[in-house]
Formats: C-alpha cells, sequence, structure tokens
C-alpha cells in the first residue's frame, strides 16, 4: 500500500512540474515580438508588452503612439503594427518587416531591422 501511494504521489508531482514548466514557456513566448527595434532607414519601434507601440521615425520630433498585435493568445508566427489608423500597416515576422502582407507571404520587399538590448 505504501508503495502504490509512493508511486501515485510521484506521478502527481511530475504532472504539477510539467503543468508549471508549460506555463512558463507559455510566458516567455507571450511577447516574443515585445522590444525596441530601428529599421535599416533609422526608424525606430518600441513594442510594449501590454500591446502598445511607439514609432519615432528619423528626422522626425514626433513620435507616433499605437497598438501591435500578434493574434488571439499570442498564436500568429508574425505581428501587426498599427500606423495612422490602420492596424495592419507594418508586418513584423522573423526579423524583417513588412508594408503588406502579401510581401511578408512571399518573403519580398523585406525591411531590415536589429532589436535595440
Amino acid at each position: 500500500m505504501k508503495k502504490v501511494l509512493s508511486v501515485l504521489f510521484l506521478t502527481a508531482f511530475l504532472f504539477f512540474i510539467q503543468g508549471c514548466g508549460g506555463s512558463a514557456k507559455q510566458q516567455s513566448e507571450d511577447h516574443k515580438f515585445a522590444g525596441t527595434f530601428e529599421d535599416e532607414y533609422g526608424d525606430i519601434f518600441t513594442l510594449n508588452k501590454d500591446m502598445t507601440t511607439s514609432i519615432q521615425f528619423k528626422n522626425t520630433p514626433k513620435e507616433y503612439k499605437g497598438k501591435w498585435n500578434d493574434g488571439e493568445n499570442h498564436s500568429r508566427p508574425y505581428a501587426t503594427i498599427d500606423f495612422n489608423g490602420d492596424p495592419n500597416y507594418y508586418y513584423l515576422r522573423d526579423g524583417y518587416l513588412y508594408r503588406y502582407r502579401q510581401d511578408m507571404d512571399e518573403g519580398r520587399c523585406k525591411i531590415k531591422i536589429s532589436y535595440k538590448n
């Protein structure tokens, strides 16, 4: 009987540990696009964890505030960035920025970016 209880306890403990590990992994992936990056033209984008964004265009003192989105439960492999009222003005995927969804899907017209630390 002791052996059975020990096995049950160990099994329950392993399920608990596995569940915690899964949620920690999900948390780290939740905001995979968050951060500050600069595009090849010198424009600076900041994507905050609260899904807000700011864009500072080179040689312009005005900072644009908006939102970004990467799908329900952060499930999309890309993020969209709002600009000038258009929630899909920019697309961010695999270290590149795109202006149009079709360009992103076909891997053309990539705008190089580099994340800041």
